[in-house]
C-alpha cells in the first residue's frame, strides 16, 4: 500500500502556528476525523498521548516525528500530516524541534501494515530533497503530491 494513497490533501494542515506537541496530536487527529479515518478522536487522542509518553518519542531527529497508535477508534488505515510554522520540542534524538509532522492511524488488528506503512514514510522521509520540498509546499494537495511522486520514484510497484 502506498503511502500517498492513505494521505487525503484534507488531512494536511501547512504552516500551523502551534507551540506544543499536544497541540499538534490534537490538531492531527481533528485532520483525521475530517477525513473520516478516525471515528472516536478522544480515544485515539489518548493512545497516540500515551504511546508518546510512555513508548518513547516518535520524532526520528532532522525536525520529523510520525506518532502513531493501533486504535479501536480507528476506522480506516490513513495518515494526516502537519507542517508547523515554528519546531516544537518532540524529545528528538537529535535535540532538534519538530516542524514536520505525519500522524498514522491503523485499525486494531492491522500492526503488520502499521509497520509497513511507517517503515515506507521513515524510506521517504530520510530523502532530504523530498523533505525540503515538503516544508515549500505551496498548498496541501501539492504536499500529497509531492510524496506520491517521491514514492512513485522510489517503489517501483
Amino acid at each position: 500500500m502506498k503511502v500517498s494513497e492513505l494521505m487525503n490533501p484534507k488531512g494536511v494542515l501547512l504552516y500551523a502556528k502551534i507551540d506544543n506537541s499536544a497541540d499538534a496530536l490534537g490538531i492531527l487527529v481533528e485532520l483525521q476525523e475530517g477525513i473520516g479515518v478516525i471515528t472516536n478522536g478522544n480515544a485515539y487522542y489518548n493512545a497516540v498521548s500515551y504511546r508518546e509518553t510512555f513508548g518513547g518519542t516518535t520524532a526520528i531527529g532532522g525536525g520529523i516525528a510520525l506518532p502513531h497508535a493501533c486504535n479501536a477508534g480507528v476506522s480506516a488505515p490513513g495518515i494526516s500530516a502537519l507542517l508547523l510554522r515554528r519546531g516544537v520540542d518532540w524529545g528528538a534524538p537529535d535535540g532538534e524541534p519538530v516542524d514536520l509532522v505525519f500522524m498514522i492511524a491503523v485499525p486494531p488488528g492491522s500492526e503488520s501494515l502499521h509497520l509497513q506503512i511507517l517503515a515506507r514514510l521513515v524510506n521517504l522521509l530520510s530523502r532530504s530533497d523530498l523533505v525540503e520540498s515538503l516544508r515549500t509546499a505551496s498548498n496541501p494537495h501539492r504536499f500529497v503530491e509531492l510524496i506520491a511522486k517521491a514514492e512513485n520514484a522510489c517503489f517501483a510497484e
